[in-house]
């Protein structure tokens, strides 16, 4: 092969051999510098002073050992990095991908879910409510169902002053066991007679519904006669109200608890709803509602909601046909126009005397306890009498 080969510190340009190409490319030549082609061999051989200079400075106890060495090991630590950065942002869009996908997978799988569980709620119901349709179609040619609702602070009441006039027992001589069959019995007469026909009455139970003063409220009104005596301007109104009559109050109370718990409770067929009144606070007396009398009245808690959300709720769900109401409560006539109305069912109306109110005016019929000395039938005692009466 040819070459030109420097002379006089001149350099010579053209096709030069391997050995004149490392001495040219790495090196100052003996005569000049050259350059030219360049061959596998002679690459290699220009690698060799840059890596015989790492490998000087490398080598443990060399001075620029140490630096070097520190050199080294940052610029790996870079390197590491570096790489753990790009891969690691890598699988972070990668996992959120997967994560916004499983996470909209799983939402349509629940609404799918959602769906379907509803589509299935809805069709049992449907299939229900048809089934009750005909059931109570079947039954109501062969038998009715019959339940009652007692307030019971209600019907003492006007029980007292139809039965003793003025006089107030403690005792009272409902007959609780009697009672359910009178009422029963009147009704299947009615029944009998809407229907041109006999017609059997199924008994599901009667609930009754009592309120009872707590001791405090008897403290209360002992607390405001002390103040009548002492400091009558704490008063918001005079009061007039003796010790014996807070003691009378007591004693009925403590009756009414042992006939509502006790008496009635033991009887088969009824079921129970205590409510203690609010009793007013003393410090609060200014707020309160009086009587004429100067006496802090403690209302009733949600004795008319127990009884309307039970009578509501038992004719949804077909615990009765014809529900007996003892009350005069005019509360009750938003409930009983919806059971009517909006569930096809029947609100008979108990109670004394034939005077008239809204409550009596919307049931479908009405029994009074006072016809024919009917209550008397139920009166303990005169439940001989009054089968004689009758008959």
């Amino acid at each position: 092969m040819k070459f030109l080969k420097a002379t006089d510190g001149v350099p010579s340009f053209g096709a030069v051999d391997t050995p004149c190409f490392s001495r040219g490319l790495w090196g100052k030549a003996d005569t000049g510098w050259c350059f030219g082609g360049v061959g596998r061999d002679c690459v290699m051989e220009g690698l060799g002073a840059p890596l015989a200079y790492l490998e000087r400075i490398l080598t443990p106890g060399s001075p620029e050992a140490p630096l070097a060495w520190l050199a080294v090991g940052g610029l790996l630590a870079l390197t590491l990095a570096f790489g753990f950065l790009v891969l690691r942002r890598r699988r972070r869009a990668r996992d959120e991908v997967a994560r916004l996908f499983f996470a909209s997978a799983t939402a349509t799988r629940r609404a799918r879910e959602i769906s379907e569980i509803d589509s299935f709620a809805r069709k049992a119901s449907a299939t229900a409510e048809d089934l009750k349709a005909r059931v109570r179609r079947l039954r109501l040619g062969h038998f009715q169902q019959v339940k009652i609702y007692i307030d019971h602070s209600n019907f003492i009441r006007t029980w007292t002053q139809n039965a003793h006039n003025r006089d107030r027992p403690l005792e009272h001589d409902i007959d609780w066991a009697v009672l359910p069959q009178v009422l029963v019995e009147e009704t299947s007469e009615w029944l009998s007679k809407n229907r041109k026909g006999p017609q059997a009455v199924v008994y599901r139970g009667t609930n009754v519904y009592g309120t009872l003063f707590e001791e405090d409220y008897f403290r209360l009104l002992e607390t405001m006669l002390r103040l009548e005596q002492t400091a009558p301007d704490r008063l918001p109104l005079p009061i007039r109200l003796r010790r014996e009559t807070i003691d009378r109050w007591r004693e009925e109370n403590e009756a009414h608890r042992i006939e509502l718990t006790r008496t009635i409770q033991n009887q088969i067929g009824y079921i129970m709803v205590p409510i203690f009144r609010r009793t007013p606070r003393e410090d609060q007396l200014s707020s309160a509602n009086f009587t004429a009398g100067g006496i802090p009245i403690a209302p009733e808690k949600m004795l008319d909601t127990h009884i309307a959300t039970d009578l509501i709720g038992d004719a949804t769900f077909d615990v009765y046909d014809v529900a007996l109401l003892v009350s005069e409560d005019s509360d009750f006539v938003p409930a009983v126009e919806f059971v009517q109305e909006m569930r096809g069912k029947h609100v008979v109306h108990v109670g004394f005397g034939g005077h008239q109110n809204d409550l009596r005016s919307k049931c479908r019929h009405r029994i009074d306890l006072a016809r024919g000395g009917l209550f008397r039938r139920m009166q303990r005692g005169r439940n001989a009498d009054g089968a004689k009466a009758k008959g």
